[in-house]
């Protein structure tokens, strides 16, 4: 697969990307592929080290040095095998893992002498391969088991754990709730970022494995947990990620023109933006404030600018350094014409016959630590500023929603979240958790390690295993040793029972 290079394109670090005034016209991808050429030779720069602290900054483990060294010699179908033994959603972490930001690339050796090995660039390079030019054989899957497990959420905990465990020879069952899997993976994250066909490809190959997925079925509602334990499930695992958004409490909240960000990346992804694009449900005006600091932001500002053509400003209340929202993706926005104001809050939304025409923002100051080492924030109150405003996006954060957990009795952590023990269980004999909604507000890549961590306790559940605890670090990275690599040996077989 060898791309066009557009004469466009930006070869900015980390990675190539399409140029700011063509790109915030419209909804294409941000990020250039590699070139099967630029892929031989950035793969070819790995050290194959001996210890490779990259795969164990992967929080799926990923073969990251196999990966570059059968890229390296030209066997892209032994590198799709590596990357696809721990990640069943290798094109879509490869765009949207932030791979710079305390994952792979971060931990690269090369990272010391330069620049470190583009690692997600590669494995988009192989994951786009496999899906446009030489479709791949899935993993081997175990013989049946006649056990069935019911999943609660199609999003990437959910999928992963899916994966593994029909991997393991279980029946598996999705009920998702929403009109399309992918949980906000799919809806969430805009399509300059994380194309549709990526994800979509992706989630078909979970179903082709022999995963149902039951669409606007509401567990809680439509059926209970107990119901579905009753009903001929072995084991259910809930991975219903976050619903919930975090409110500021302003006045002026009530006002027209208000609107959760998070509802409002919903509604213009969930049904293909090309259809929002022909009924558009949001009158954004051109005057544009986001609230928030984090992905969603930058997700909804950058979107709010592609389809109004306005001026778009993120207000944080801490300063850039604090932005917990991907680096790579507030340059991006930079380059696109996204404006910042740090260190400021909503005080008061201001309304004329109902409609919000400006906030008034309260100056802030970083304070002493948390007890997470993260600078308090104290309001400088003879401090405000007035700015004229069309519309507000919030994106303050995300916690679980609690209808599941309290319909159905279990225990709670803080914010909502299910309370589970060392092996995913819940305080419900037979159901099991994982990913946001026990976490709180994460990265897909590291919700779909803890959905397989999950599925690997509810194997070892079901098949009286528990004394036999498996570890994916032992198997996945210790055991894959620099003289196994060397000698070009593969791991074959289903994962062991």
């Amino acid at each position: 697969m060898s791309a066009v290079v557009r004469p466009n394109r930006v070869r900015a670090f980390p990675f190539p990307r399409s140029s700011a005034d063509r790109r915030k016209r419209d909804f294409s991808e941000v990020q250039e592929p590699y070139t099967l050429a630029e892929s031989i030779a950035e793969a070819d720069r790995c050290l194959t080290c001996g210890t490779p602290v990259c795969m164990d900054s992967c929080p799926v483990l990923a073969d990251v040095r196999g990966m570059c060294e059968a890229v390296a010699r030209g066997d892209l179908a032994a590198a799709y095998r590596k990357l696809r033994e721990t990640n069943p959603l290798p094109g879509v972490t490869a765009r949207c893992c932030p791979q710079l930001h305390r994952l792979c690339e971060d931990a690269c050796a090369m990272r010391w002498a330069g620049h470190p090995i583009a690692v997600g660039m590669i494995q988009r390079f192989v994951a786009d391969w496999e899906r446009v030019e030489s479709r791949q054989p899935e993993p081997p899957r175990a013989t049946d088991t006649g056990k069935h497990v019911s999943v609660v959420g199609a999003g990437p905990a959910g999928l992963a754990a899916a994966d593994l465990l029909r991997r393991y020879g279980h029946t598996v069952t999705i009920f998702e709730e929403g009109p399309a899997p992918g949980g906000t993976a799919w809806y969430g994250i805009p399509d300059f970022h994380l194309p549709k066909e990526v994800f979509l490809y992706e989630m078909e190959r979970i179903q082709e494995e022999g995963v149902e997925i039951k669409l606007n079925m509401k567990v809680g509602r439509d059926v209970s947990l107990r119901d579905l334990l009753a009903g001929g499930s072995n084991a259910v695992l809930i991975a219903t990620g976050l619903g919930e958004p975090v409110k500021e409490k302003p006045p002026g909240l009530e006002l027209k023109g208000i609107y959760d960000g998070y509802r409002f990346l919903h509604d213009v992804f969930v049904d293909g933006v090309d259809n929002y694009l022909r009924r558009p449900k949001y009158d954004l005006g051109k005057e544009i404030l986001v609230m928030g600091g984090g992905d969603a932001a930058l997700d909804c500002a950058r979107t709010a600018l592609r389809l109004s053509s306005g001026n778009v400003t993120v207000v944080y209340r801490r300063t850039v350094n604090e932005m917990p929202a991907d680096p790579i993706m507030i340059e991006e926005a930079k380059e696109e014409g996204v404006q910042f104001r740090f260190l400021a809050q909503s005080k008061s939304y201001n309304g004329v016959d109902g409609r919000i025409v400006s906030t008034t923002l309260s100056a802030t100051r970083l304070g002493a630590p948390d007890e997470h080492g993260k600078p308090r924030v104290e309001v400088l109150p003879e401090q405000e500023s007035e700015i004229r405003c069309s519309s507000v996006l919030l994106a303050l954060g995300r916690r679980p929603n609690p209808f599941l957990q309290r319909k159905a009795g279990l225990k709670m952590g803080t914010n909502n979240s299910i309370s589970i023990d060392d092996h995913y269980r819940t305080s419900m004999e037979g159901v099991f958790a994982a990913g946001d909604v026990t976490t709180g507000e994460s990265l897909v890549v590291k919700a779909m390690a803890s959905g397989r961590e999950a599925a690997q306790r509810i194997h070892e559940y079901l098949m009286g295993l528990e004394e036999e605890h498996v570890s994916f670090y032992d198997r996945y990275y210790n055991q894959r040793t620099y003289e196994k690599l060397i000698h070009w040996q593969e791991d074959v077989g289903p994962p062991p029972p």
